[in-house]
């Protein structure tokens, strides 16, 4: 496409740049008709009786279940073949609730390290049953549990998502039961009573995935388009518009006048249902100090870090951006993280059929981040199409520099073949504002075309990024690159009760140049993972890469070396990994040692040592060592609570980065840090007490103390 082609598509998008049209048009979405759920698509399908009173939800699958219906998960998707162990799903409803009981039998020894709610659940043995009310269109909803109790669930609508729901579980003979009450009122349904549904059960010792619903042709066991159809849900209780949200908080600081001083916050989360799947959103007054946070990891990388969002705004607002049918490490082309703290944000986002749609504005001091999208996706058994169209705006005052003005056009869009797996895909985006200066430079186009099934993975693709492509509420590691890389991934599953579980590899290649054909940056990397039945994992890798600095030197950070580790992927790892290789003006040998404690039932203690070595060979630049220690305790005191302290301390001196000069100036810092949390059972009210910040080089001598309370609907609904 010419300059002028761009400029004038650019133009034509921009008049829907104004977050006032942009409501409109997506309110206007909301009378589009939605696409039903076709039996057909589906031989599994069951209906949910409705019980005379609500069963007991004890973890004990009595009498007052005998009515429900009863389903067994035969086939262990991750293996691709039958379960080993049986399991059995119950599923029944009454006037307010879906009423779900697993029965699972385990001769393994179980793995539940977890007693407090949380994703960590989904590190040990649990079980899970996944929603989908508008078929393989719209939100999907997944609610899990391990055999504490312990619960997590997961929604499209809103990564925070955390309605209030129960579950308990009871040891048996033979394994554990689970028994879980999910209220209709915290599922976007839009008055629909056939549902997608899936229940799974994942087993840590046997590396086990087990489903009811399964089809050869899905290639991930959480596809809609592969559940089954749970019929009548919601039926005698007629689904009315969600009820809205007010999620007001107060914070407080204490801290002393070097760290500027005492003070206070407050302000209010607002979702108002304006059709039974889309809702206005309003933030007044935000809460930015993330005391939600956990504390990242402090190694070398050639890349910037990425964060997750916080706020409550954009967890539901930002849900319906950054549609890919393939993105492999591209860029985020909305970046939420980027945008900092504003005064006051509105936002409208919903489903209908096959689109989802949003539109946000977010108003701080002299300036504006403004964002639209458009998705448009269509599944089922023989065909997988998305294409979504994205508009991103900044305007004002950007790092002390008024008037500044960015704006960021894309398009992405693939096709899948769910019978073959083949997958053709296209992201492609502009950028136009005040610190373009030659727009040919400012394009992003990534495309390929792969193969894809639940074991193998392998796509061959190009990416092509211009030297000014970086807008400012994107995440862009790296602009200036175009070239050709290819993807490959396969998994080999081995035969129950052997030694092996499974063998995985992976490879990654790029040659990539800058507009002047010079190199920009080369990636060669292979991984080889070995998995055993005792959970001992091993794990080979190699890695070249090199990148071009802003000082225009194309600078090595390489990385191969091995990992042994136990329980690896669960919440009490064990392991040693090394990593060595060529490193900017020298050579990198790094080291990490790590081990978690299970102390008590509930307290774990982690125990870290990283130590990286840097051999310079450069004329003038020192060797130095950097060492990091770090120990954490967790207590996991109830459901509901955990609390968790922290000391860090880094030694030696910093590590060059790929994209700025090196700073050998030497480092000693400790970082003592503590976070206490409480969300009550019913989901109304939330507290945090967090001392100093994980995430800084020294301990910040500050108590910061939060409350939220939720009005209506709970939190992420």
């Amino acid at each position: 496409m010419k300059h002028g082609s761009d400029s004038y598509v650019i133009k034509c998008v921009n008049r829907l740049g104004s977050l006032v049209r942009g409501l409109v048009f997506c309110v206007l979405l909301v009378s589009v008709s939605a696409v039903p759920i076709r039996a057909a698509d589906q031989s599994t399908s069951i209906p949910v009786p409705l019980l005379d009173a609500a069963p007991n939800i004890n973890g004990v699958i009595d009498d007052s279940w005998a009515k429900a219906t009863r389903v067994a998960l035969t086939y262990d998707f991750t293996n691709r073949r039958a379960a080993d162990e049986p399991t059995t799903a119950v599923i029944a409803q009454d006037e307010t609730s879906i009423d779900v009981a697993f029965d699972v039998s385990q001769h393994e020894e179980l793995v539940a390290a977890n007693e407090t709610n949380g994703s960590s659940v989904l590190s040990d043995d649990y079980v899970g049953v996944y929603l989908s009310p508008n078929g393989s269109l719209g939100f999907q909803y997944a609610f899990f549990a391990n055999p504490h109790g312990a619960r997590y669930q997961t929604s499209s609508e809103n990564s925070a998502y955390t309605p209030a729901w129960n579950a308990y579980a009871k040891r048996t003979p033979a394994g554990y039961t689970i028994t879980l009450r999910i209220p209709l009122n915290v599922i976007r349904s839009g008055g629909r009573t056939d549902w997608r549904v899936q229940f799974v059960r994942a087993t840590v010792h046997a590396n086990a995935l087990d489903v009811w619903a399964f089809n050869d042709h899905a290639t991930s066991f959480a596809d809609a388009t592969y559940f089954g159809i749970a019929t009548g849900i919601g039926a005698k209780a007629p689904a009315t518009r969600p009820r809205a949200r007010a999620q007001v908080y107060g914070l407080g600081e204490g801290t002393n006048a070097r760290n500027g001083g005492d003070t206070s916050r407050v302000g209010a989360d607002l979702s108002i249902p304006v059709a039974p799947t889309a809702s206005v959103l309003a933030s007044l007054h935000p809460d930015y100090s993330n005391v939600e946070t956990d504390q990242q990891t402090i190694s070398p990388t050639a890349f910037a870090h990425q964060y997750s969002e916080v706020r409550p705004f954009f967890t539901q607002a930002g849900s319906s951006f950054n549609y890919n049918v393939v993105n492999i490490n591209g860029p985020l082309l909305f970046y939420t993280p980027s945008i900092p703290t504003f005064r006051d944000g509105y936002a409208l986002e919903g489903t209908q059929g096959p689109l989802t749609y949003a539109a946000l504005d977010a108003v701080g001091v002299d300036r504006t981040d403004e964002a639209q999208a458009l998705d448009y996706n269509v599944s089922n058994t023989t065909r997988s199409f998305g294409v979504n169209v994205q508009n991103v705006d900044v305007n004002g005052d950007v790092d002390g520099i008024p008037g500044v003005h960015d704006d960021l056009t894309s398009i992405t869009s693939g096709y899948a073949n769910q019978h073959s797996h083949e997958i053709a895909f296209l992201n492609y985006a502009l950028e136009d504002g005040s610190t373009i200066t030659d727009p040919s430079q400012a394009k992003y186009l990534q495309t390929g075309y792969g193969y894809a099934t639940a074991t193998t993975t392998a796509f061959l693709l190009y990416e092509g990024m211009g030297s000014q492509f970086d807008p400012l509420d994107a995440y862009v590691a790296q602009n200036d690159i175009n070239g050709p890389a290819l993807y490959l991934s396969e998994t080999v599953p081995f035969k129950a009760n052997t030694i092996l579980h499974d063998i995985q590899f992976t490879s990654y290649d790029s040659n990539f140049h800058d507009r002047l054909g010079q190199p920009s940056q080369n990636n060669a990397s292979g991984q080889v993972n070995v998995d055993f039945s005792n959970l001992l994992t091993v794990h080979a890798y190699y890695g070249e890469e090199a990148v071009r600095t802003n000082a225009r030197e194309f600078l090595p950070f390489d990385g191969s070396g091995f990992l042994i580790g136990y329980k690896f992927a669960t919440s009490t790892p064990t392991y040693v990994s090394y990593q060595g290789g060529h490193y900017y003006h020298g050579e990198l040998d790094a080291w990490t040692y790590l081990t978690t404690l299970r102390l008590a039932p509930r307290v774990h203690l982690t125990l870290e040592t990283d130590e990286d070595q840097y051999l310079s060979v450069y004329p003038g630049e020192m060797r130095t060592n950097q060492w990091l220690e770090r120990a954490s305790l967790d207590f996991q005191i109830s459901k509901e609570m955990q609390f968790d302290l922290g000391a860090r301390r880094l030694i030696g001196s910093y590590l060059p980065g790929a994209s700025f000069a090196p700073d050998f100036t030497p480092v000693s810092g400790g970082n003592v840090s503590a976070a206490f949390h409480f969300l009550s059972r019913d989901g109304k009210s939330e507290f945090y007490a967090v001392y100093g910040d994980a995430n800084s080089f020294s301990t910040t001598p500050a108590v910061f103390l939060k409350y939220i309370r939720y009005l209506g609907a709970p939190k992420g609904t």
